[in-house]
């Protein structure tokens, strides 16, 4: 082909002419550059320039999205051009291949005729290709056209199916498709379909079973967080209840099913189908609602139905619980069935609040929302009140007054939505549904505890201290339910106190009815500082003033029995001092006698329980009789002989029985009050530890800054003293009786009389016996023995003792001397089922002065000298001599005889 020396020439292009449009936007596009060129450069600030630049790259980006859309959505178009150009640029080749032929072939005529041919041909090809452009560019607008009404024929078709869709979907609870659909629906109506008349009545009833969508939705999911909760709980109770007293009510018909199908909320609570249908709720609600304001309001509505769910619940619950524990009208429940209630109440809370828990995390990622956990417990904190209000006997229209204080406070009662809210039919209805026991505020016992657990859960998912129930409760129990039991703790200690209540005598007990109903009074307070830790305090007062009443009443009570009269030693005046009547009280009050005789190893002996007694030797119980007697006869020998009168003495049998009582009433109190105090819990012990009590009592004594423990102790130790005074003066009582009818033994009188015995010594015997028959029913043995032990010594201590007084003895006046010690022994014998072998040794005082002189009581003195102390040696001496008709009238004789029996004594020593 290069042989002829000829280069292959190209054929010359022609430059084909810009339409005028083209041209036209391209000088346009030349003008925008040209002016975005002008202020860049132009740009004194660098913001400025900036903008520019970003408004520009924005364009960019925006211009190569459209041309890859339109390049998309019209794909198929282009690749059919592509293809008839790739089929024309080929045919055009092989055509103009000549062209590239030697020139000197082109000088050939026939060659040039073809190649004008082609060239023509060429043209020819050009003017129909610019035809065919035209044709094809309306055709596909033609054909975009049609595409464009065909997809909207076909938009409106899925939109004229949308609402049955949609219906179908809900009734199979795919609620997330459900909402997908209502949200492309809405955005055909207000977007490509906004300028195509007559869908008005479609978009209606897409709105309608959106609204549809939208409530059932809501029930579900009420459905899930409230009431499979709570009746997860209940059907364990159903399943205990025979069938034929579930039939008698539909809700448990309804929960019997429920039990018995496969669907049960028990077996689908906590599975995955369970699961994500929360979360298919949760999503739809996000995709149904755009805006945050209907986020917020289908949340705050949702909430709303969950509020009154539970309502309904409480009290589906409560009749759940009548029918098993077969409560009706004839049947009242009782504070056993409350707790229990209130217990099933606080697990089905629980439940709840855990389904809460992962619906909020749901919630507050999808809508935004983060207290979804905190409207529950608001809502479940409004309807506990409601049932503790109803169950506590408060009045919500009256009792809110008295709790809120002021006005500008925050309500601690709702009632708003309850049936208590109007005094109606549906009102008595509501309140027989919901209440499963009598209402009492004493009620409060047995729910507090379950109630504190509640509101220390509340506090920690609502991270709120305190929350609105405790301030509920706080007020009940502070404004009202404090004053209502102090005011019925006043109402029975006054009848149990009032009138002879407090001394009445049970006629098969030891115990008086008023120490019992006293106790009662406290054990309920030891119920409410336990069932009520956090008010211990509150409660631990009402206590201690229950038990200073009580002190200040026996101290009544005490002082009643030993009156007192007016010291005759003093000046008569309104403000003289006055001592006690009778002897016994006298020495009872007296802190020298009493602390002497309490300190005598025999007292400490009956204090002492029964299980550990004191063990004394026959030694260590006669020196301690010897001590007691002479201690009595040191304060009551003389005044015995001159001014004792039956004044001075208690000969009321009921009086003494009444002191026994008393005493074994308030030891017997005492005791029980100290395991009270010991039984409490140690964090109620460690709270009243540190709270101060002030205590004023009957006298006007005020104790100040006690801890509560040591107030109590405090109180229990003056009743304890009350006891203790009671035992002293009965045990001084029975010693006065015997310096009375022993002491006029000491007076000269006939001794013609016939009877072994004189009328005191037969006076003695039977107040003896009456003492006796009155205490052994009462005192225990061991505080028995106390009373009696050591009268033998004591009547023997007093026969000696009074010879000093005695005047001349004759023969038969010695041997009925005799006969009296032997009556008093037989008699005392009879009482303690022992000898009282101390009066053998007063018999042998006087057997003395029978068998011997006064200078054979000098010989004798020696071997009786371990028998008798000196001073009764003295007296026997003394006596011998009275009644000697020689030496009684001789002067000097007592004293000459005196001084050899002093010298005896003292070569004894």
């Amino acid at each position: 082909m290069n042989g002829g020396g000829y280069a292959p020439v190209a054929a010359a292009r022609r430059q084909r002419p810009m339409p005028a449009d083209r041209s036209t936007s391209n000088s346009n596009e030349t003008g925008l550059l040209i002016n975005v060129i002008r202020s860049l450069t132009s740009s004194v600030s660098e913001d400025q320039r900036e903008a520019e630049k970003s408004r520009l790259e924005k364009g960019y980006k925006e211009s190569g999205a459209r041309i890859d859309r339109l390049v998309k959505d019209h794909q198929q178009d282009v690749e059919k051009c592509l293809v008839s150009f790739r089929d024309v640029s080929s045919n055009i080749s092989s055509e103009t291949v000549v062209f590239f032929y030697p020139a000197r072939l082109i000088q050939s005529p026939d060659c040039r005729e073809r190649i004008h041919n082609v060239r023509n041909a060429l043209h020819t090809v050009k003017s129909l290709l610019e035809l065919r452009r035209d044709d094809l560019k309306k055709l596909w607008h033609e054909n975009a056209q049609q595409k464009s009404v065909c997809d909207i024929m076909a938009k409106l078709e899925e939109l004229r199916e949308a609402p049955s869709k949609i219906e179908n979907l809900i009734s199979k609870e795919q609620y997330q498709l459900a909402a997908d659909t209502v949200t492309e629906s809405r955005e055909l109506i207000n977007g490509r379909l906004a300028r195509v008349e007559g869908l008005s009545h479609l978009s209606a009833e897409i709105e309608r079973f959106t609204k549809v969508l939208i409530d059932r939705i809501n029930d579900t999911l009420v459905n899930m967080l409230v009431v499979e909760p709570f009746e997860k709980h209940l059907l364990h109770i159903i399943r205990t209840i025979p069938e034929h007293r579930i039939n008698q009510n539909p809700y448990c018909s309804s929960l019997l099913t429920k039990s018995r199908s496969a669907s049960s909320p028990v077996s689908s609570f906590h599975n995955t189908t369970g699961k994500s249908r929360i979360v298919s709720s949760v999503y739809a609600l996000s995709t149904l609602f755009r805006t945050v304001e209907e986020r917020n309001w289908d949340v705050d509505r949702l909430m709303m139905l969950g509020k009154n769910m539970i309502d309904k619940m409480i009290v589906n619950t409560v009749q759940v619980m009548k029918i098993g524990a077969g409560i009706d009208e004839s049947n009242e429940g009782d504070t056993t069935h409350l707790k229990q209630l209130m217990q099933l109440l606080s697990a089905q809370f629980d439940s709840a609040s855990q389904k809460h828990a992962e619906f909020g995390v749901l919630v507050e990622k999808q809508l935004g929302r983060n207290d979804v956990l905190t409207s529950f417990w608001r809502s479940a904190q409004s309807a506990i009140e409601v049932v503790v209000s109803e169950h506590l006997d408060i009045n919500p229209l009256l009792e809110k007054q008295n709790m809120m204080g002021s006005v500008g406070r925050k309500q601690l009662f709702r009632f708003e939505n309850t049936a208590c809210a109007a005094p109606n039919t549906t009102s008595s209805s509501h309140q027989a549904k919901a209440v499963i026991c009598k209402p009492s505020a004493y009620n409060i016992k047995v729910i507090f505890p379950i109630l504190s657990r509640l509101m220390e859960t509340t506090e920690k998912n609502m991270n709120d201290s305190p929350c609105e129930l405790r301030r509920f409760m706080h007020s009940f129990v502070m404004r009202v339910f404090v004053e209502r039991v102090k005011g019925e703790l006043a109402s029975r200690i006054e009848g149990a106190l009032r009138g002879g209540e407090a001394v009445r005598i049970s006629s098969n007990k030891k115990i008086l009815p008023s120490c019992e109903k006293v106790l009662t009074l406290c054990k309920d307070i030891h119920d409410l500082i336990i069932s009520l830790e956090l008010y211990a305090d509150r409660f631990a007062a009402l206590w201690i003033l229950v038990l200073t009443d009580y002190f200040k009443n026996m101290t009544d009570v005490y002082e009643k029995m030993t009156p007192k009269t007016a010291d005759p030693s003093m000046p008569s005046s309104e403000s003289a001092p006055t001592r006690c009547q009778k002897i016994s009280a006298a020495w009872t009050a007296d802190d020298d006698i009493s602390r002497l005789l309490m300190s005598l190893p025999n007292w400490h002996t009956a204090s002492m329980s029964p299980m550990t007694p004191a063990v004394e030797s026959e030694q260590d119980v006669g020196e301690r009789n010897k001590k007691e007697s002479e201690i009595l006869i040191g304060n009551l020998g003389h005044q015995a002989q001159n001014s004792l009168n039956e004044n001075n003495l208690i000969t009321d049998m009921n009086d003494i029985k009444m002191f026994a009582s008393l005493h074994e009433s308030l030891r017997w109190f005492s005791d029980e009050i100290r395991e009270l105090v010991y039984s409490l819990p140690a964090p109620v012990k460690l709270m009243l530890d540190t709270c101060m009590v002030q205590v004023q009592l009957k006298d006007g004594q005020m104790i100040d800054n006690n801890s509560v423990p040591s107030a109590i102790e405090d109180c229990v130790r003056r009743l304890e003293s009350i006891a203790d005074s009671c035992l002293l003066l009965l045990h001084i009582e029975i010693r006065v009786h015997c310096f009375f009818h022993l002491a006029p033994l000491v007076k000269y009188r006939n001794t013609s009389s016939n009877n072994e015995v004189d009328p005191e010594v037969v006076a003695l015997g039977k107040d003896l016996h009456q003492f006796h028959d009155n205490l052994k029913d009462v005192l225990s043995s061991s505080k028995l023995s106390y009373v009696f032990d050591g009268l033998g010594h004591l009547c023997a201590s007093l026969f000696i003792h009074y010879s000093q007084f005695m005047p001349r003895l004759t023969e038969a006046a010695k041997k009925r001397v005799c006969r009296n010690v032997w009556g008093v022994q037989q008699r005392l014998s009879r009482i303690t089922n022992r000898r009282e072998s101390d009066l053998d040794r007063a018999r042998a005082f006087f057997d003395l002065l029978l068998d011997n002189t006064p200078d054979g009581i000098l010989a004798i003195v020696p071997e009786k000298r371990s028998l008798f102390s000196a001073t009764e040696l003295n007296y026997l001496l003394a006596l011998s001599v009275r009644s000697d008709k020689t030496l009684s009238n001789q002067p000097g004789a007592l004293e000459k005889r005196q001084s050899t029996l002093n010298s005896i004594l003292s070569q004894r020593k």
